[in-house]
């Protein structure tokens, strides 16, 4: 009787867990920290990204963030980025809207200008760079 209460448990646990976990997506993203503003709201901030992104069959060149902490951002404002949080949808809104991305940690990086003919980049930096990519 207990194996069975168990399992019953462990079904049911991961019947809940399963459609919430389907609604939001863990992702490290890059692109350029920029300021959006509009005349009714306060200033918001978004991440052009480079490189674009796919998600659920559409391309997402742009992503709205969501922080508790948006004065932390100023610092990095025009600055190439690279950031970690979910993105988060919402059932309940139009198609068309661009997905809010909610910021867990963000921090500005360097990158290589591919218009640059001769890179000065080491064997081991671009192995690690292979490896440790977050793309």
């Amino acid at each position: 009787m207990r194996p069975a209460r168990i399992l019953a448990f462990l079904l049911t646990l991961l019947c809940v867990y399963l459609p919430l976990h389907a609604r939001s997506k863990h992702l490290i993203v890059t692109g350029k920290l920029i300021e959006v503003s509009a005349a009714a709201q306060p200033v918001a901030w978004a991440i052009q990204l480079n490189p674009v992104i796919t998600i659920d069959g559409r391309q997402l060149s742009s992503l709205e963030i969501k922080t508790p902490h948006p004065q932390k951002l100023e610092s990095l404002q025009d600055a190439f980025v690279q950031a970690k949080g979910t993105l988060i949808t919402d059932d309940s809104t139009d198609a068309a809207i661009i997905p809010v991305f909610e910021l867990a940690s963000i921090h500005s990086v360097k990158y290589n200008n591919p218009d640059k003919d001769n890179s000065k980049l080491s064997f081991w930096s671009s192995l690690s760079n292979f490896f440790f990519s977050p793309i």
